[in-house]
């Protein structure tokens, strides 16, 4: 009984004609089959005992980035299905819940089966036979039909058919799965579209600018930046500017367009530096992810071969750097096609979730976008430090008294007037009160040796010097550019440095035309306000200023490290404002044990430092403020006359010839020379005269240096016999200086008789 019950099958012997009683027997066998029920048509496929599903290995090849290389196995055993997951990315799903990794789970009818994104079912079927007639299939037969199981290679396995046509596609499909045939399915690989490409570019872009920001400030970094395109000229043998020269040389609309679009943004911004980072990055993203860095983030992979990934796809990093400017290579990304740069390195890189990128635009962009926001305030890592700026404005405040002289008619003193061409002002001061003394020093030594000129403004009734040279000229428009070029956002908070900026010229009429007080005071109101927030921004007040200025800070900070560059001097005490005669200066004071001053008029025009030296710390402030707001209380630093050309020499005007560019030449000339030894002979007179022993000795001082310029000043060619006029001043000085050191009036009232 037992072995009929357990005796396998064999093959009929009997042949003929069955008899009626044996038609009634037949068995039923079971058939098993794997249907990809959200593909189009819903194909079916038998499973007799292994089906490996996976995108590079196994029997169902699905094309799906939610499909790992080798994800799946389905397994049939004694009528029992199983599946097993081999450590896939998206994972395997039965039910809606993920299984373990390496783990044979099993499988009943009604089990609803994720393999990625691929929805896949068991379908059983009963196949009637007669009984005895399933033949045993040998083990070696199996193992080939096994072996010869139909492979499918699907391209698009998402979409859905109707259900006739469903019905119409799975017996066509099992028909041609019988005859053991190979069904391919070809429908177009997507790629990632343009639009998303768009972003991830202009996101790297944003990376690339946030990390120059960030690490500008190391000397490594900037020699990287100047390492690179040197190298690489060296190696094509490429001279980058002449190769730029000669393109614009052949195209002269380019070089407008650069110029123009260079103009509206930040001048010393390195564009080049710019485009060496970007290419770094994206190459070496590329070779860690496949694709770059933004585009990973943004849900962007790359497909196929996971080493060719990390091959080809710096190669088409690199082709894209070359194959940009012609963007006609990349238009099939329009319509979700591979570009000619992924086309010749092999690649495809493609977009497996519309949420995932939706939610990298919405979430990544606005990160890296706030990251290039604040990058400036950790550049070097190091954030800004605030200088506190008191803009209230310092000016004189006329006495009762003086009030009431002027409202008489009363002059208080006689003003002597004189003016500069090179200090662009005119001074009317109170002789009896203030000495104005054009002073010459040598700075360096031997082939070195510099003229520094400088003007000595002696207060007579506190006995203390103070001297006032040209410590620097700079671009003014070219320092409030860097921090305002390139920000829209700033041009209608603060019009006058705008079209400062873009659109003054000196040599234009019209500028000239509204250079007037009150919009050079409106001028300089701005400037006090721009300077005052940029100087001002730290990590605190960022999100202040942000809000009320302007989002891009770089700008405020350029502004601000070239505004300390130019002053050079880092240890200042205070940063204030005062009004000096009928212009508005930034005062820089550096409080030390010789105590000065650097003071920067906010005029629109060329830009100078004057540097204000005192003798000494002690009373600084009443000599300062005398200096300020008395002695130079009728300047003019707007409208200055030209000097008139006369034969008299004044102070102001020494100043003007001994700052002369071609001061030889011009102490050569005979009414030059002569000139000046008049205003030498007249001021020392006068000097002897008073008898104060500190303004004897400062121009004592003063002529020892003249002395010594004349010295080696080279003679020009003069007739045989005759003296040149060099020699002549020469002689003349240090006539008058034997003068002032024996106190001897006589020479000068002897000379003058002789003269008349």
């Amino acid at each position: 009984m037992l072995s009929k019950l357990f005796k396998r099958k064999s093959v009929p012997t009997k042949d003929g004609n069955e008899g009626s009683s044996e038609l009634g027997k037949t068995d039923f066998v079971k058939v098993f089959e794997i249907e990809l029920s959200n593909m189009e048509g819903a194909p079916l496929y038998p499973l007799e005992n292994q089906l490996i599903v996976g995108s590079e290995v196994g029997d169902i090849l699905v094309s799906d980035p939610s499909i790992s290389p080798r994800h799946a196995t389905f397994t049939l055993q004694d009528e029992v299905v199983s599946i097993i997951d081999h450590g896939s990315v998206s994972g395997t799903l039965i039910n809606g819940k993920k299984i373990s990794t390496g783990k044979n789970i099993i499988l009943e009818e009604s089990d609803r089966i994720s393999v990625g994104d691929l929805e896949i079912k068991i379908v059983v079927k009963k196949n009637v036979v007669k009984a005895g007639a399933v033949p045993e299939i040998p083990e070696a037969q199996e193992k080939k039909s096994s072996e010869e199981a139909t492979k499918l290679r699907v391209y698009t396995p998402k979409s859905l058919a109707n259900p006739s046509t469903r019905q119409e596609n799975q017996k066509k499909s099992h028909q041609k799965i019988t005859k053991k045939k190979s069904l391919v399915l070809s429908a177009p690989t997507h790629s990632t579209n343009a639009i998303l490409r768009v972003f991830a570019v202009a996101s790297d872009l944003l990376v690339s600018y946030s990390l120059i920001v960030i690490l500008m400030p190391f000397d490594d970094f900037r020699g990287f930046l100047e390492f690179v395109p040197g190298e690489i000229s060296s190696i094509l043998e490429i001279d980058w500017q002449q190769f730029k020269m000669a393109i614009i040389d052949d195209n002269p609309f380019l070089g407008e367009f650069l110029g123009e679009f260079t103009s509206l943004f930040a001048i010393d911004f390195d564009f080049y530096g710019l485009f060496i980072v970007y290419f770094a990055l994206r190459f070496l993203t590329t070779i860690i992810l496949g694709v770059s860095a933004s585009e990973f983030f943004l849900g962007i992979r790359s497909t196929g071969n996971f080493i060719w990934a990390r091959i080809g796809g710096p190669l088409r990093v690199t082709l894209g750097m070359f194959t940009w400017p012609f963007v006609i290579f990349d238009l099939t990304s329009i319509l979700s096609r591979r570009t000619l740069k992924e086309f010749l390195t092999f690649t495809n890189i493609h977009t497996p979730s519309a949420f995932v990128s939706i939610l990298g635009i919405i979430i990544y962009i606005p990160i890296i976008f706030c990251l290039a926001v604040v990058s400036p305030l950790i550049q070097g890592f190091e954030p800004p430090t605030t200088i506190l700026v008191n803009d209230k404005i310092d000016q004189r405040v006329k006495s009762k008294v003086l009030k009431d002289n002027a409202e008489a008619g009363l002059s208080e003193f006689e003003p002597q007037i004189d003016s500069s061409e090179m200090l662009k002002l005119q001074i009317s001061y109170n002789p009896s009160e203030l000495l104005i003394l054009p002073t010459m020093s040598f700075r360096g030594v031997k082939e070195k040796l510099k003229l520094n000129t400088s003007l000595t403004f002696y207060q007579r009734d506190l006995q203390r010097p103070i001297e006032v040279e040209v410590f620097k000229t700079f671009d003014f428009k070219q320092l409030l550019g860097i921090g305002i070029k390139g920000n829209y956002l700033l041009f209608e908070k603060y019009p006058k440095i705008h079209n400062f900026v873009y659109e003054s010229d000196e040599k234009n009429p019209v500028f000239k035309k509204h250079l007037d007080a009150k919009s050079q005071r409106n001028f300089a109101t701005e400037v006090i306000k721009f300077t005052k927030t940029a100087f001002s921004l730290d990590a605190e007040n960022a999100l202040e200023i942000i809000e009320t200025e302007t989002p891009f800070l770089k700008g405020f900070i350029d502004y601000k490290n070239s505004f300390l560059s130019l002053i050079e001097y880092k240890d200042f005490h205070e940063i204030s404002y005062l009004k000096i005669g009928n212009a508005i200066f930034m005062k820089i004071s550096f409080n030390k044990q010789k105590p000065f001053d650097l003071i920067i008029p906010l005029l629109m025009g060329e830009g100078k430092i004057y540097k204000v030296n005192f003798d000494k710390k002690e009373n600084i402030k009443t000599v300062s403020t005398k200096f300020y707001k008395f002695n130079l209380d009728e300047t003019n630093w707007i409208d200055t006359p030209k000097q008139a050309s006369t034969e008299t020499m004044s102070t102001l005007k020494v100043y003007d010839l001994l700052s002369a560019p071609k001061l030889k030449t011009v102490l050569q000339s005979p009414e030059s020379a002569q000139a000046l030894y008049a205003y030498i002979f007249e001021l020392s007179s006068d000097l002897l005269k008073r008898g104060d022993s500190i303004e004897i000795q400062l121009w004592k001082s003063d002529l020892t240096n003249l002395v010594k310029l004349l010295e080696v000043i080279p003679k020009s060619h003069v007739i045989e016999g005759q003296e040149s006029s060099v020699d002549k001043l020469l002689q003349n000085v240090k006539d008058v200086m034997d003068a002032i050191e024996n106190s001897n009036l006589e020479y000068f009232v002897s000379s003058e008789t002789v003269s008349a």
